[in-house]
């Protein structure tokens, strides 16, 4: 998913570049001209014609995935740059028949989290780990991987970055699988659109009512 990703969008895609992968970039309404520049890099890019959302980017990003002959996998990252496309195959790495999706976790490196964000972070884990009872380490992070049968099943609603939350609820609540990949934590000069009150309440509410669902 991607809004207004400039540059940093265009840097992502040139580091995935030599994995050989297939692509796609959803363009949240951006104004910049970054979709187009992200077809001139050989992704894959669906247009949205308004900014309407994270989680409804990423739904209609795993919608246009899922149709025909699907991968088995799904690697998702964020186009801002917080996530480093050599990091990739430390994915690929630990797919395996023993496992249904994986999570990234950046908590190896919280000295580098904004103090706000890291407050966040902890908040959210320990909602999840109260609702679940799965320690995952780093809820939201969305440098993350599932199999696309997985996805079918979770039946995905959210509209904003609560989507992180509502896809481990639902994963677990599936029975589903987990690992944990260590990733790095990348804040320097990043473009995110993570409002932390906001969003932070917005992804509690959703917590709430994905577990009671």
């Amino acid at each position: 998913p991607s809004y207004n990703g400039g540059e940093h969008l265009l840097e992502v895609l040139q580091g995935l570049r030599p994995l050989g992968l297939q692509v796609l970039v959803v363009d949240d309404g951006s104004s910049d001209g970054s979709g187009q520049r992200a077809k001139d890099l050989d992704a894959t890019v669906l247009f949205l014609p308004r900014r309407s959302g994270k989680g409804r980017a990423v739904r209609r990003g795993l919608g246009a995935l899922l149709q025909g002959d699907p991968p088995e996998w799904v690697v998702l990252m964020d186009s801002d740059g917080q996530h480093r496309p050599e990091e990739v195959p430390r994915f690929l790495e630990a797919m395996d028949n023993d496992t249904d999706f994986l999570v990234g976790s950046r908590m190896r490196e919280e000295g580098s989290f904004p103090r706000y964000r890291l407050v966040t972070n902890r908040l959210g884990s320990e909602v999840l780990r109260w609702m679940s009872g799965h320690a995952v380490p780093d809820t939201q992070c969305g440098f993350r991987a599932f199999r696309t049968a997985l996805i079918r099943a979770m039946a995905l609603e959210s509209t904003g970055f609560e989507i992180e939350t509502e896809m481990l609820l639902k994963a677990l609540r599936l029975g589903a699988r987990w690992r944990a990949v260590p990733v790095s934590a990348v804040y320097e000069d990043q473009g995110s659109h993570f409002l932390p009150v906001a969003d932070t309440f917005r992804i509690c509410m959703a917590a709430l009512r994905y577990v009671r669902g």
